[in-house]
């Protein structure tokens, strides 16, 4: 049984939802309470089952293991190189295209309370626009939570915005003191931090921005990329800065897909081969990484055993 699984940096898993060690029982067993929630975003619905609210609805790209309707699509294909991802993007963005589509009579026939979605990024999920289009088509207006954290203490506004809309603010209050408690357990910083680069985009390359330099600080590295609080930003191949340490952790990849996103660009002359092939680099899952969920301290917990040669290979992380 995957619950019974204990995960690097002390986090067990339950199914698809990751808390930390020792949460109350309260918080750990998922139950709905009667609370009507769909998510747009995939940090919401890990947000909310941590919090033991079980969405009636998600997004095409939310874990989804127990088969709950899908509300959301993407317009790009799957399965594309990432350059070939990064093109289409960009040119949508250009002409003002949007990259998914809110399934709107699905959407309403769940009669949601709850419609839980972002505001951080306009590549990651649908965007408030969107959202803002699809609830006439409601025939009642559901509470609106807007996740807008870039920073890692935004994590615990978002948490408790959200444990107050959905009717759980006790279960929010343990699982942030939990969240803070494992925090106060990472290892001091090593003597001397080893330079880091964090890539979420391998091409083009981009240096992970938002919470990610916060993360990694936090683990004991000196972070090479965007200040906390800022964008990821894509940055010329032959600029990339001297790293120690390189860890590839593309927003959307289980670590197998990102495994075989970085063996095709090795294996097609990528200009970053060389780079990635003479310093330590790691290849990540982007789950702890890519979205400020409750899952991001297991990642720093990570991050902290890569960063002093400690961290095993497993199912969220593999060294190049």
């Amino acid at each position: 049984m995957a619950g019974k699984r204990v995960a690097p940096g002390g986090i067990r898993r339950l199914g698809e939802t990751w808390t930390p060690l020792g949460m109350p029982s309260a918080v750990r067993l998922p139950h709905n309470g009667g609370m009507r929630a769909v998510s747009l975003v995939p940090s919401g619905t890990l947000m909310l089952r941590a919090l033991g609210v079980e969405p009636v609805g998600v997004s095409h790209s939310c874990p989804n293991p127990h088969g709950v309707p899908v509300v959301t699509e993407g317009l790009i294909p799957k399965g594309l190189p990432q350059g070939e991802i990064d093109r289409r993007v960009r040119e949508a963005y250009q002409r003002g295209l949007p990259l998914y589509r809110i399934r709107g009579e699905i959407l309403a026939s769940l009669e949601p309370e709850l419609l839980v979605t972002q505001g951080v990024c306009e590549v990651c999920a649908v965007t408030p626009g969107e959202v803002a289009g699809a609830l006439p088509l409601l025939a009642q207006r559901p509470k609106v939570v807007e996740l807008t954290g870039v920073r890692l203490g935004d994590l615990f506004a978002d948490l408790r915005h959200l444990a107050r809309e959905a009717g759980v603010e006790e279960r929010g209050r343990r699982l942030e003191e939990e969240l803070r408690n494992q925090l106060a357990c990472l290892p001091p910083p090593p003597k001397v931090r080893p330079r880091v680069v964090f890539l979420e985009w391998l091409d083009p390359p981009y240096l992970g921005g938002h919470w990610v330099p916060e993360m990694v600080a936090l683990a004991g590295g000196e972070y090479l990329g965007p200040a906390p609080g800022e964008a990821s930003r894509r940055v010329p191949p032959e600029t990339l800065p001297e790293a120690e340490v390189v860890l590839l952790s593309f927003c959307g990849y289980s670590l197998e897909e990102a495994e075989q996103a970085v063996t095709s660009y090795l294996d097609a002359g990528g200009p970053l081969a060389s780079y990635l092939e003479e310093r330590r680099t790691y290849i990540l899952d982007a789950a702890p990484f890519q979205a400020l969920t409750h899952r991001v301290v297991e990642g720093i917990h990570l991050l902290a055993g890569i960063l002093r040669g400690e961290a095993a290979p497993g199912d969220l992380v593999k060294p190049l």
